[in-house]
């Protein structure tokens, strides 16, 4: 009988300490979201400013937060934040497009001045990857979207876990509107690099998906 009730107890704790993490989850989430929709833009300044307004705002319930989850790790616990924000918090999706946006613009201005004509002559001199790789940033940079799928594919079959070309060939999908395929390989370079960034994007099309 003693046994049953110490186990009943130590149960209503662990659903009781569940439920406790669970609200706080969302209490958290739902700050961060009003504080990131309070901003007129969003960029890391923005994101980091919120960061620490609403720790602090929230400061004893983190601490037991954290108390009662000693296993996660502060950088899994901002992970998982940032996973949950973007499913929930479209100002925080906003803010993720916008950074990805920034990204592909200056990587399409990086070429702007490049001619293709030297890329071609410079690989047909060396026969480097390094080189066939620029002529498929050159097309991607340039909207040669069939030309720049078909170097990165090429690219990917010599080299099956070059994650450069991965990335870059599921950001190529995403702007034809194939957020499936675009998907997969920021899977596959999240599993391969640990980088969050790559599951955010991967999240995000899913989002689109649905």
């Amino acid at each position: 009988m003693t046994k049953k009730i110490i186990l009943g107890i130590l149960f209503s704790t662990s659903i009781s300490s569940k439920i406790g993490a669970q609200d706080f989850l969302q209490k958290l989430d739902k700050e961060f979201c009003i504080c990131l929709s309070n901003k007129t833009n969003y960029t890391d300044e923005v994101f980091t400013t919120c960061s620490y307004e609403v720790m602090s705002k929230l400061q004893k319930d983190l601490e037991n937060y954290h108390k009662n989850t000693a296993n996660k790790s502060k950088d899994d616990f901002m992970k998982d934040l940032m996973i949950r924000l973007i499913n929930n918090c479209d100002p925080f999706f906003i803010h993720m497009s916008d950074l990805k946006k920034a990204g592909m613009d200056k990587f399409k201005n990086d070429y702007k001045e490049i001619s293709i004509d030297s890329l071609k002559n410079k690989f047909t001199n060396t026969k480097l990857l390094a080189d066939y790789w620029e002529m498929a940033n050159w097309y991607f940079a340039n909207n040669k979207t069939e030309e720049a799928e078909r170097m990165y594919k090429e690219i990917l079959k010599n080299e099956h876990d070059q994650m450069e070309a991965t990335y870059m060939l599921g950001l190529l999908y995403d702007e034809l509107g194939k957020y499936q395929e675009a998907k997969i390989l920021y899977d596959k370079v999240y599993k391969n690099t640990g980088n969050i960034q790559y599951r955010l994007y991967s999240e995000m099309d899913l989002k689109r998906i649905k």
